[in-house]
């Protein structure tokens, strides 16, 4: 029963996945969404956030109203989205990114790492229950891993030194083959603008 309403509930806040409107909906907002982003020079980058974002649902995640975050002045709800375009900003104007090339794999990381935390938050609002505190960690950890390691794999083979660079700011690569003092730089930065979106 609690199931169906929450199916119920996503339907009426999402509309019927299987109908015609539903994916004219979707697919509207995956391009306003994408339609958002800061533009980059890194043309390896453009189709990892596509790959990242092919989920109807994660396009959602993003695009929901987080009514728990201040809002600017003469401004809606804030989003997800919102959150991460503001953070991707700061790092575009980040001082301490001393090749003006690392604003990008930042940004690209800011944009990306909170996947898993705003599909379970998604999942939250429209009705799902977590046994406990440690199995909502598990699952937004195994979400996020399930959203970016293919996309993370396709980057590597097109561009292995950007691929290097972005997943070891994600949390899942190692320093190797990559210049130490700007990866930890770079990590700096993402860690500080996470704080900010915090």
């Amino acid at each position: 029963m609690r199931n169906h309403r929450a199916r119920q509930g996503a339907q009426d806040m999402f509309g019927d996945p299987r109908s015609s409107h539903a994916l004219q909906v979707r697919a509207e907002e995956r391009a306003r969404l994408l339609g958002q982003l800061p533009g980059l020079s890194n043309q390896a980058l453009l189709p990892f956030i596509a790959a990242a974002f092919a989920t109807d649902e994660l396009v959602s995640a993003y695009l929901m109203p987080l009514r728990s975050v201040p809002r600017e002045t003469g401004e809606g709800d804030p989003t997800a989205l919102s959150q991460c375009l503001a953070a991707m900003e700061r790092a575009r104007r980040c001082r301490t990114l001393v090749l003006k090339s690392s604003w990008e794999p930042v940004a690209v990381a800011l944009l990306v790492n909170p996947c898993g935390c705003y599909l379970c938050l998604r999942e939250l609002m429209l009705g799902c229950h977590y046994r406990s505190t440690p199995d909502m960690y598990q699952r937004i950890r195994r979400v996020r891993a399930e959203v970016l390691s293919k996309p993370l794999q396709a980057l590597c083979d097109v561009d292995p030194q950007i691929g290097r660079y972005l997943a070891c700011l994600l949390g899942s690569g190692s320093y190797e083959g990559l210049e130490v003092r700007r990866a930890v730089e770079m990590q700096r930065a993402v860690y500080r603008e996470t704080l900010w979106m915090s």
